[in-house]
């Protein structure tokens, strides 16, 4: 059989498949299909289904994401029990996507990448910016005659090992607080939306003497509670992401203070003394 065929009939097989869900034992089973979507940062996202015995920790272990990635992706998954059945929003680094098969390839142990065409995607770009991939070997791989894609088509992109991800494919680099961060702004950016941003600068307050192993978050003066604000450290260059938990009390700080951080959140931007100058923006 040749590889146009092969690879029309397998396209067609494919979505007929399910999303990924997996079963009581495996996070993804030959029946699967992971479809998906491009978010900031050309970041690729899909939606993993609970099934029966999953848990959010295995579900995370399973693809090289920590519990607090996996809160950063989906919004207030904290807060509640996980049910069988709801989607949960996973990352996928571009390393664990197989684009091309070679000869030792195993088709028994991969299930098939689909991405869906949203609105101002051409095939120049779904191909050159978002896969690495040659325009032809797209368009032989899903049977296209021409080179016009519409909202909501499904291409066939490639494939991904049943066994899961390993956590070093998400390789975002830095110090330890750099993958959380960087799972914050992706927050940011996606609440944001097209809000217009504010910005503001003072004294940013912490408790240094703490040793609280807290997470990202900060008390501030004017944005909403649990929406994400950025934290900008000009002596250092450093930027952080951090979740408001509440406003800052007048009681207990003059207004010089613009922001109180949590001493995790204060560490990752580099602080050394109690106060230190920042610069804020929020929406």
């Amino acid at each position: 059989m040749s590889k146009t065929i092969f690879t029309g009939l397998f396209f067609l097989v494919c979505l007929a498949q399910l999303s990924a869900t997996g079963d009581s034992l495996r996070y993804l089973t030959p029946k699967d299909t992971i479809f998906l979507t491009i978010e900031f940062d050309s970041e690729y996202i899909f939606e993993h289904y609970i099934e029966r015995k999953q848990t959010l920790f295995s579900l995370g272990q399973f693809y090289g994401l920590s519990l607090e990635e996996l809160y950063f992706y989906n919004p207030g998954l904290k807060e509640r029990t996980l049910g069988v059945g709801e989607s949960v929003r996973v990352p996928i680094p571009k390393k664990a996507i197989i684009r091309y098969q070679n000869n030792g390839f195993d088709a028994k142990k991969h299930v098939p990448v689909i991405y869906i065409v949203k609105k101002g995607d051409t095939i120049f770009g779904i191909a050159k910016r978002y896969f690495r991939m040659e325009i032809s070997e797209i368009m032989t791989r899903n049977n296209l005659s021409s080179e016009s894609v519409k909202v909501g088509q499904r291409l066939l992109i490639g494939w991904m090992n049943m066994d899961g991800v390993p956590a070093e494919y998400h390789d975002t680099g830095g110090s330890p607080y750099t993958r959380r961060n960087s799972a914050m702004r992706k927050v940011y950016l996606r609440e944001k939306g097209d809000k217009k941003e504010k910005e503001h600068q003072g004294a940013a307050s912490w408790q240094r003497e703490s040793k609280e192993a807290a997470d990202f978050y900060a008390l501030h003066r004017y944005a909403a509670k649990n929406s994400i604000i950025q934290v900008y450290n000009p002596m250092n260059k450093e930027t952080i992401y951090v979740k408001v938990i509440g406003k800052i009390p007048d009681s207990a700080y003059d207004n010089n203070v613009v922001v109180v951080l949590s001493p995790m959140a204060a560490r990752a931007l580099g602080a050394l003394d109690p106060r230190f100058f920042v610069q804020v923006k929020y929406y």
